[in-house]
């Protein structure tokens, strides 16, 4: 049997990353194929055409990026040709009812959209979210959210709409491990000490409190990097200048080496608003044994298990992050005990047994 995963483009960011790691471990009896409705966005297509070689990815499909009633019939024709047994859609939004009506009219009977961030506030925000899932359900789309902060934020519930099962985002933890742990066992003695950030950069996270609250508590032989790319870049720049730092230091881009620079780091930060929907970068680096510190929002208290697995702190307080780092930078027994607290909750995340859940639905 065939499973179409969906995605709107090969960017490098949450989906993408959880498509590449449920395709990875498609059991022996599915074949996976890939849609990509933008092909003008390419970022992760290496690490795709890399599951191809490896036969576990079968077929890549590209198109031009479309909406209404062509994207409708290309989903349709595409149906008909590959006569997949479900599709998996990423990404959450108003154009792909078209996809699953495409989908649906050429007989593809199980279909599933991912959703991977919070509802809006406001009472407009939250009725469009309604609307959209309610538009899924008409069409036999199950909506699956990735944590219990996203069902959350959707109530109250229409009378008639029903969400799918809570299936969490996932790693493959082992790898992670290995890979951070063979870096981090050859680092010179020497080396300086990292607090590190992976998070795109754009209005959900907010890496300007932890920037302030690391320039203010900053330590002697300490480093802050921020890996990911978007829209936030040029304030964030502008920002690590305000605040004496190297811009080109902190603000390391786009990476394809993130087990190897959490094996470098000493410290992981995750500085987010209660718009975040999971956040996959707690779990890769829970997976590398490294101590945590998060905005207290709904996901990341979630992931963290209360705190169980990593500090939580008030969301956009600099003051109160600039002095749980300053903690953490210089007690090395707390940072341990932290590692030791992340590594413990680390397996229930690992990509082996998610995929399973999601295929489980599927099938």
């Amino acid at each position: 049997m065939i499973i179409l995963h969906v995605l709107n483009g090969l960017y490098a960011a949450g989906i993408e990353s959880l498509s590449l790691q449920l395709i990875a471990y498609t059991p022996s009896d599915v074949q996976s194929e890939l849609l990509n409705l933008d092909i003008r966005v390419q970022d992760q297509a290496p690490a795709f055409a890399e599951l191809q070689r490896n036969g576990r990815l079968v077929a890549i499909h590209q198109w031009p990026r479309c909406d209404g009633p062509v994207l409708a019939w290309r989903t349709f024709l595409l149906s008909r040709q590959r006569r997949p047994a479900a599709l998996l859609i990423y990404p959450c939004n108003r154009p792909m009812l078209w996809l699953a009506l495409g989908a649906r009219l050429a007989g593809v009977r199980r279909l599933a959209v991912h959703l991977g961030n919070t509802a809006q506030v406001d009472p407009r925000g939250l009725r469009t979210w309604h609307q959209l899932l309610l538009w899924f359900q008409r069409l036999g789309v199950a909506s699956v959210p990735c944590s219990q902060a996203i069902v959350d934020s959707l109530q109250p519930l229409p009378p008639m709409l029903r969400l799918g099962p809570v299936i969490a985002n996932c790693c493959d933890v082992r790898d992670i491990a290995e890979r951070a742990v063979a870096v981090r066992i050859s680092r010179p003695p020497d080396d300086a000490q990292r607090v590190l950030m992976v998070g795109r950069l754009d209005a959900i996270k907010d890496q300007s409190t932890l920037l302030r609250a690391f320039a203010a508590a900053r330590q002697p032989g300490w480093e802050l990097q921020l890996v990911g790319e978007g829209a936030e870049r040029p304030k964030l720049v502008s920002l690590c200048r305000e605040l004496g730092l190297d811009p080109a230091a902190v603000l390391l881009g786009r990476r394809s080496d993130i087990p190897e620079l959490l094996g470098q780091a000493d410290l992981f930060a995750f500085s987010t608003t209660a718009a975040e929907g999971f956040g996959i970068a707690l779990i890769e680096a829970m997976s590398a044994s490294l101590p945590i510190l998060a905005s207290d929002v709904p996901a990341c208290r979630e992931v963290l298990k209360d705190g169980a697995a990593g500090e939580l702190v008030a969301p956009g307080m600099q003051i109160a992050w600039s002095d749980r780092l300053r903690q953490l930078m210089t007690n090395a027994l707390f940072r341990q005990a932290l590692s030791c607290r992340a590594q413990t909750y680390s397996a229930m995340y690992e990509s082996r047994y998610i995929a399973s859940k999601w295929y489980k639905l599927l099938m």
